[in-house]
């Protein structure tokens, strides 16, 4: 069967599997710049026909992609090869050294202390929101000297990247507010207390723009790679948030100070946040 398009592969057997075959192929050329029939060989546990058999396949579907060099036996990209596949460089070096991967360059992760999350305290959780049926907590938060009662609704985990939170309906405020999992000391079944449904959360139903730009007192030239960094165009970039969750992107984008209006030195921030007036409302002055 002649296949010209990634269409035409429809209707092959095993097609999930050929696309992701091809799909390496191209990562392979793409990311190395090089591909040897061997190397699909060995990634797949597949037979030297079947590699054969699929590059050819990928040379069909992308012709002038890449060409065979004689000497070495080997594919090598061609400078003005498109990729049919969308591209991601971490996704690549993750999958190829999970399956060692020698020739992909390692990363290395910072690592810090683990936060806590009782796993009797998860547990509740999730049979808490599987029944929907509301838990008593016993919580410490920063702004009281003593852990307090509490009776929630929670619908859901919220990772910040530096820990763990739970959105949930907040009994004693009357209001949906988030939880650091690792500050409640221990949770139980409340029966008899209504659960109050997620829909009812509008900060977290509801989506504000975060717009981020280039700090003003960057140079021209340091504006020019932070735009690129970003991905921005014409100078700004604008992304969808949770209101709920302004305040941990802000967080983690350096860029909180500005929303808050706290004072801060102009010179530690590369970015900037042009509507940051907007986003102040969804950040609230302390946390739990």
């Amino acid at each position: 069967m002649s296949i010209q398009s990634l269409d035409d592969i429809i209707g092959v057997r095993n097609r999930a599997t050929v696309l992701r075959r091809l799909r390496w192929i191209e990562d392979r050329l793409w990311w190395h710049g090089v591909l040897r029939r061997s190397e699909l060989v060995t990634r797949f546990g597949i037979s030297p026909q079947q590699a054969s058999q699929d590059i050819a396949t990928y040379q069909q579907v992308q012709a002038g992609f890449a060409t065979l060099e004689p000497s070495t036996k080997s594919y090598v990209r061609s400078a003005e090869g498109r990729a049919l596949f969308p591209k991601d460089p971490f996704r690549w070096i993750s999958e190829e050294s999970a399956e060692n991967n020698n020739t992909v360059i390692p990363v290395d992760r910072l690592t810090a202390p683990t936060r806590r999350a009782d796993p009797s305290v998860m547990a509740a959780l999730i049979t808490s929101y599987d029944l929907r049926q509301s838990l008593e907590i016993n919580y410490q938060s920063m702004s009281r000297d003593q852990p307090v009662s509490r009776v929630i609704c929670p619908h859901h985990i919220v990772d910040t990247g530096n820990r763990y939170h739970v959105r949930a309906w907040d009994g004693l405020r009357g209001r949906f507010v988030d939880f650091v999992i690792g500050r409640i000391l221990s949770a139980a079944p409340r029966p008899g207390y209504s659960w109050v449904d997620a829909v009812a959360d509008r900060l977290w139903e509801e989506h504000v723009e975060i717009v981020l730009a280039p700090a003003e007192w960057l140079s021209p030239a340091q504006r020019r790679v932070v735009e690129l960094d970003y991905g921005m165009s014409q100078g700004r970039i604008a992304f969808p948030v949770r209101k709920a969750l302004v305040t941990y992107v802000a967080e983690s984008l350096g860029i909180l100070h500005e929303i808050r209006g706290d004072p801060e030195p102009e010179r530690v921030r590369e970015l900037r946040c042009p509507n940051a007036a907007d986003l102040a409302p969804f950040v609230p002055a302390r946390s739990l």
